[in-house]
């Protein structure tokens, strides 16, 4: 499961990661940030990988298109997770971005949003 969670007048926005990622919920994920980024909005994102458990390839091949997008339209990420490889790919990741990358442990998961929601 993939899901996505914007309230209208914030710039953080939440990716849930629980289980499979489906093809169609890659495409109404990347649709709903299509629509934030088209509106100008700089976002600031938590990722909450609970359980990654693989992707549908056509959902595969849409995220590693749409993750070079992503690069212009957020400015800080959060990723909470308590699997070592995930919290080790984000550091990297956090080290070749232009955003800044946090990872935090998942008993940590509303100190990572208040990351967010002071992150300047």
């Amino acid at each position: 499961m993939l899901t996505y969670q914007k309230k209208p007048d914030s710039n953080v926005a939440e990716i849930i990661v629980d289980g499979k990622i489906t093809d169609a919920e890659m495409d109404a994920v990347i649709a709903s940030m299509k629509a934030d980024f088209d509106a100008g909005t700089k976002l600031r994102l938590l990722q909450d990988i609970r359980t990654f458990e693989g992707m549908e390839p056509a959902a595969f091949f849409k995220d590693v298109r749409f993750g070079l997008a992503l690069l212009k339209g957020v400015s800080h990420v959060a990723v909470v997770s308590d699997a070592q490889w995930v919290r080790m790919m984000a550091e990297t990741a956090g080290r070749l971005s232009p955003a800044q990358i946090k990872v935090f442990e998942r008993p940590r998961l509303e100190e990572a949003r208040s990351w967010l929601a002071s992150a300047t």
